[in-house]
């Protein structure tokens, strides 16, 4: 095992994991070879090379699969704190919850759910989390980390046929067979540990005990995520407007979308309601400052009628149609829309300013 804490200190060009790099203006090939002497084919990827590194070989930091899940109460969930921020989905009625101090030490997580196969994935360098439906015509990809970063944010690739997929934020394919082919995302909802818990009681959670031997309570990366730290892996260009490690509520259309920066939000009030027509779609923003600070983008119809909210101190949020109540998840819990959910658009995640911004360079900004 690689020694995960040396990481920041990795320059351009120390590591001896690329066999061949060929560069043009546009396009970059690579051949990553890992420690066992297996090529991954880099294909030609449709990325800027000025912003394509190489860190790792492939799979040295361990994508998980099917890992084991326990209850909130099991000893196994220990590692974790209240404020401890995880990534929050419900398929097929069974709520999980994936950790990011699981991430840290393995980015991507390829689990089923029933008979649904999702791939959740968190980069600590870019803080950005979004799940995947894994499924291609072609078949089901098994994703992996890569050891590239582009614009310091995670690789994937298929551990089946070593191919490139591509950033995770750019969430369309760019190297390979998979240009011009996307991944669907899947709705993710990210948040405290105790505030998913409290929303969702019959949770499960990512186990601390793996079998990979890892602590799991250590955040390997110093203070790279404090909201004053300028640092990055690799030198790029940034827009320092805002704070680059402050969190943004993005939502994606098309090379555009809007972003919601935690400090607008918060600006507002602990807790906040923002109605926005975004991508033409009637949208609210649900942002709660307690309990390890969220803020969540929904669909804002409900059976062909489009609400209105206001927040309401106490920590929930009433439509102004019918007067229901409704908590941070989008679960209607009194009135007259009892037992309704609000859709939580897929297109919507959590990172970094600097991340925002140079993937959506063209995208607006809360309250603009």
């Amino acid at each position: 095992m690689w020694n995960r804490g040396s990481l920041l200190k990795v320059r351009r060009g120390t590591e001896a994991v690329v066999a061949a790099v060929v560069l043009s203006a546009c396009t970059a090939e690579l051949l990553v070879t890992d420690v066992d002497g297996e090529t991954v084919d880099a294909g030609l990827c449709s990325l800027d090379p000025t912003l394509l590194h190489s860190t790792l070989s492939p799979n040295a930091i361990p994508a998980m699969t099917e890992p084991d899940m326990v209850d909130p109460t099991s000893t196994l969930a220990g590692y974790l704190e209240d404020d401890d921020r995880v990534l929050g989905l419900v398929v097929e009625g069974e709520a999980r919850a994936y950790p990011h101090k699981i991430f840290w030490w393995h980015e991507i997580v390829n689990d089923r759910i029933g008979d649904t196969w999702v791939s959740v994935s968190f980069c600590p360098l870019t803080g950005s989390g979004l799940a995947f439906d894994p499924r291609l015509p072609e078949g089901r990809l098994d994703l992996g980390v890569s050891g590239l970063l582009f614009a310091n944010n995670l690789v994937m690739y298929d551990r089946v046929t070593s191919d490139l997929y591509g950033p995770q934020l750019a969430v369309a394919g760019k190297c390979g067979r998979f240009r011009d082919v996307s991944l669907e995302l899947v709705p993710v909802q990210e948040m405290g540990w105790a505030r998913w818990q409290a929303l969702h009681p019959d949770t499960k959670v990512v186990a601390g005990d793996q079998g990979y031997n890892l602590n799991y309570q250590f955040y390997p990366y110093g203070d790279y995520d404090q909201l004053n730290n300028t640092d990055l892996l690799f030198s790029m260009t940034v827009d320092t407007s805002r704070p680059i490690k402050e969190l943004v509520l993005a939502i994606r259309v098309g090379s555009r979308g809007r972003g919601y920066p935690f400090g607008e939000l918060a600006e507002v009030g602990n807790v906040v309601a923002i109605n926005e027509l975004v991508g033409g779609t009637p949208t609210v923003v649900f942002y709660e400052a307690a309990y390890g600070e969220a803020a969540l983008a929904f669909d804002a119809r409900v059976n062909g009628q489009t609400l209105t909210f206001d927040a309401d101190p106490g920590g929930f949020w009433t439509d102004q149609e019918t007067g229901s109540t409704w908590t941070l998840d989008g679960t209607a819990t009194a009135g007259p829309l009892t037992g309704e959910r609000l859709a939580t658009r897929a297109d919507a995640y959590t990172l970094f300013w600097f991340a925002w911004r140079h993937f959506q360079p063209d995208g607006t900004t809360f309250p603009n």
